[in-house]
């Protein structure tokens, strides 16, 4: 069964969340539909297109009314464990897993069409090489990145007779996520005039503006390809890199030439990349946001 003849709805777990937000607010700015599910409808818009609704994403009775009864044509699944400083290890994670398959079985059962779910690039066995869709080997080695694995490989199962897309998401930056991530950790010490230090400043790690996620995700949910997406700029960057620029920014240029010298000296000891071979025919590099650009946003 299809939902071909009804009203096409994009189903948003995680809603609020970091990514989530951004997720709904492209795709209402498209005319989308939206259902939206989190624990609260603290930070979502109001719109004609859009209703909040509650729902324990781990009460399986409760899933199965809520799909059958909304039917969605699309599902962008982003909710999962993501407690800063704990979700790696968390045995959420196995939750998480048990209750996500439940949800993609009831989706599919109702007719839904597309399902874009986010994996993470801890996925991938991170050996200095560029990471790639089909060819880089994987060895996830937390409860989270294994969970997530985990779950993609259920999905293949479950999803088979529908599109299904694995978003590998690498390192997703922007002014609203959590104040203690490095970025966010960067700007704040040195706006406060501060010298901020790093354990590996010389691990260099792929960061992709959070927007440019969302667009990403919300274009793979109204698209007909299938299969694993790196969501990544392409690039890796150190700490050092961003200190430098963001001290260019607010024109502390001592600091900038500090972290200049500091950039000529310092190894690169390790590297986490994506390929975007993949990713430039869903989101043109052109479209996306540079490290510079993607900075300007924390002082706008």
């Amino acid at each position: 069964m299809t939902n071909e003849g009804t009203e096409q709805k994009v189903l948003v777990t995680g809603a609020t969340g970091f990514i989530g937000s951004h997720v709904v607010t492209q795709l209402l700015q498209q005319g989308k539909t939206v259902i939206a599910v989190s624990r609260t409808a603290s930070g979502l818009p109001t719109h004609a297109n859009l209703e909040h609704l509650p729902l324990d994403l781990h009460d399986q009775a409760a899933v199965s009314t809520f799909i059958q009864k909304h039917r969605p044509h699309a599902l962008i699944h982003l909710a999962w464990e993501a407690t800063p400083g704990l979700f790696w290890h968390s045995e959420e994670n196995l939750k998480w897993l048990s209750s996500s398959s439940t949800l993609l079985q009831q989706f599919v059962a109702a007719g839904g069409e597309t399902a874009v779910l986010a994996g993470t690039c801890a996925e991938y066995k991170w050996e200095n090489e560029v990471l790639h869709e089909d060819s880089s080997p994987v060895n996830p080695t937390t409860l989270y990145s294994a969970s997530k694995h985990a779950f993609h490989t259920l999905a293949k199962v479950i999803a088979k007779d529908i599109n299904l897309i694995w978003g590998r998401i690498f390192l997703p930056y922007g002014p609203d996520e959590d104040e203690n991530k490095l970025i966010s950790h960067i700007v704040r010490e040195i706006q406060a005039g501060n010298e901020p230090t790093f354990q590996t400043p010389g691990r260099a790690v792929d960061f992709i503006h959070v927007q440019d996620v969302a667009c990403a995700l919300v274009a793979l949910a109204h698209t007909h390809v299938s299969g694993t997406r790196n969501i990544c700029s392409g690039k890796a960057v150190t700490p050092l890199d961003i200190a430098q620029m963001v001290s260019l920014k607010l024109g502390k240029m001592s600091l900038a030439e500090t972290y200049r010298h500091r950039l000529e000296t310092t190894k690169i000891t390790s590297r986490v990349q994506g390929s975007t071979q993949r990713f430039d025919d869903i989101c043109p590099q052109v479209q996306r946001r540079t490290l510079v650009d993607g900075l300007s946003s924390y002082f706008s």
